[in-house]
């Protein structure tokens, strides 16, 4: 399943996030301000690509170790 259309959203989500710190209060809640809306578009990033980022991985590693890539039928 390719759920490509979703991916500018969440790309713009974090750009929008990034100048949060133009309306941070100086008591340093700025940090919090700026890491947890960026934060929350990375996790809804990885719930959408999880399953694609984990065979990559295991793809990497397979091929470092040099093993064979598993056969698929499709």
């Amino acid at each position: 399943m390719r759920r490509y259309y979703l991916l500018l959203p969440l790309f713009l989500f974090v750009l929008a996030s990034m100048p949060a710190h133009a309306y941070a209060d100086p008591s340093g809640g700025t940090l919090f301000q700026i890491l947890m809306p960026m934060l929350g578009g990375l996790w809804a990033m990885w719930m959408i690509f999880a399953n694609r980022i984990r065979k990559g991985v295991a793809a990497l590693f397979r091929k470092l170790r040099g093993a064979e890539e598993p056969q698929t039928t499709e």
